[in-house]
């Protein structure tokens, strides 16, 4: 399986008439053509003006055909066309490709307010940081009432990051379940152990996320 993030930098003032769009024709074009549809966002702190969403396809060529086929869907283009009278909604599109690890959940939502977060692992590292996460993090996370989403590495290009997605009850929820995970002794343990010859992460980013009213659940 395949999953492709793509992210639309809105042209200023119009995020909504993106998710409008979606919601009033592009979620049922991605239906007729059985295109995967994970999950649809809007940045909950952050980044205010774009839409984070992802599909997902069988393989590749699966993702090819499909998408051609949307793209040269006749009531897509009238459905863009006029919504589009006053000119572009979509300033930038960001798009990666990305597969489940081995130890990754099924992704679900039991809630609204998820967060994602970006590893880019040290040379070499990749490997020790995913150890880490399936055999302590996770565990400890829902330890914590953090909810494992889904785990993700990218599938194009030359790739040294774990992608992942946690869920949340609310904001007050977030600060708990990390509060309680980084004072964890078993965490500290589990982090020192694998971290005995050096940082496993380079860089670490996260946007905290929550799924519109129209993403499927």
């Amino acid at each position: 399986m395949i999953y492709e993030q793509r992210i639309y930098k809105a042209v200023p003032g119009k995020l909504p008439a993106i998710n409008a769009r979606f919601a009033n024709h592009t979620c049922e074009f991605f239906k007729e053509f059985d295109i995967g549809m994970l999950g649809f966002w809007n940045d909950e702190i952050g980044a205010s003006n774009q839409l984070t969403y992802i599909t997902s396809f069988e393989s590749m060529a699966d993702r090819e055909k499909k998408w051609a086929a949307f793209s040269a869907h006749k009531p897509w283009h009238e459905a863009r066309a006029e919504t589009e009278a006053n000119g572009p909604l979509v300033a930038q599109v960001i798009n990666s490709f990305m597969e489940l690890t081995s130890y990754s959940p099924k992704p679900s939502f039991k809630t609204t307010l998820q967060e994602k977060r970006i590893y880019e692992a040290m040379p070499g590292k990749l490997p020790d940081l995913h150890n880490r996460f399936s055999n302590h993090t996770m565990g400890l996370f829902e330890k914590h009432g953090i909810e494992n989403v889904a785990y993700w590495t990218e599938v194009v290009g030359t790739s040294n990051r774990l992608v992942y997605m946690l869920g949340y009850p609310d904001l007050a929820g977030r600060e708990k379940g990390w509060s309680g995970f980084q004072s964890d002794p078993a965490w500290q343990t589990a982090r020192a152990a694998s971290e005995e010859n050096g940082a496993l992460v380079r860089v670490s980013k996260h946007s905290i996320l929550r799924l519109t009213d129209y993403s499927p659940r």
